[in-house]
């Protein structure tokens, strides 16, 4: 068997399981919330309403579609391949030169609660399309062609949920939002793709119901995927192709990227988002939201 790990995987896999542990609770918690406080949802936030004072304040409860694209470089934290004691592949010692790029689109339903004036929580439901490409044709090893780029395709229901913090004056605002999901996932390999997600802005209003702000995204990424790649090797093979198990389990390579964005209110009901990122990880969003009464 062909084996790439990282240095000190181990713990950092430890510390992986335990932030997995406590983003589930969370989700639980949140999906808790989502599911019963529409029912009670105002014209206001929940509770707290003399906070605010004065201030206008959005409606509780709303519902929108949100259309999100990423693509950024990742890093292998494990690769394996497993090919039969006849069909030995080489070692790879260059880990460095393997280029491991994903590209995902998710469109979703999204349900939300302003609870305080400065909470809000939400959950999501959708679809995500993804692509990842892990090229070992740089590594210097001679490899068959099937194996010199893996691309890898999956498709399947995403879900999670988050919660927004707001605070801001007159002619300023900042907020953090978290965001936790998971997927269901299907494809020609098994594959699995969770993402933590904080995301601080720091903003300005530019008109009477519009505002822009310069942020950033905070993304902690894992996948894996493993599967079997039946190997042709033409007339010079066995005459079957030959099957060769892999596993790979990737990370982000960067955790921060800048954003900038507009929200802008078209009336007391409905409310329209863009957001942008660039640098090492590409990012756009896109929502647009139904406020109720």
């Amino acid at each position: 068997m062909l084996y790439f790990e990282c240095p000190g995987e181990d713990s950092t896999r430890h510390d992986r399981m335990q932030a997995r542990g406590i983003a589930i609770k969370i989700k639980n918690i949140l999906l808790l919330l989502i599911l019963v406080l529409p029912v009670f949802a105002q014209a206001d936030p929940l509770f707290g309403k003399a906070m605010a004072g004065d201030r206008k304040l959005p409606r509780a409860f709303g519902i929108g579609i949100d259309y999100f694209s990423m693509d950024q470089p990742y890093q292998i934290d494990s690769l394996s391949f497993s090919p039969p004691p006849t069909f030995p592949l080489p070692p790879i010692t260059n880990v460095l030169a393997i280029v491991v790029d994903s590209e995902i689109e998710n469109v979703d339903l999204k349900v939300d609660v302003w609870l305080l004036p400065f909470l809000n929580v939400f959950g999501i439901y959708g679809r995500i399309d993804g692509r990842t490409t892990v090229d070992l044709s740089n590594t210097g090893v001679l490899l068959p062609p099937d194996f010199q780029r893996l691309n890898i395709a999956y498709d399947g229901d995403v879900y999670g949920g988050g919660v927004v913090l707001a605070v801001g004056g007159d002619r300023w605002f900042a907020s953090l939002t978290g965001t936790f999901s998971d997927t269901s996932l299907s494809g020609a390999f098994q594959s699995s793709v969770e993402a933590t997600t904080i995301q601080p802005r720091l903003g300005f209003p530019v008109a009477e119901n519009t505002e822009i702000w310069i942020g950033g995204y905070f993304i902690e990424a894992e996948e894996s995927h493993s599967g079997t790649i039946n190997l042709d090797l033409g007339p010079f093979g066995p005459g079957t192709p030959i099957p060769i198990d892999f596993a790979v389990d990737l990370s982000q390579q960067e955790d921060f990227n800048f954003s900038y964005g507009l929200h802008t209110m078209f009336s007391a009901s409905w409310e329209a988002t863009v957001e942008v990122g660039r640098g090492d990880r590409n990012t756009a969003l896109a929502n647009l939201t139904y406020r109720f009464e």
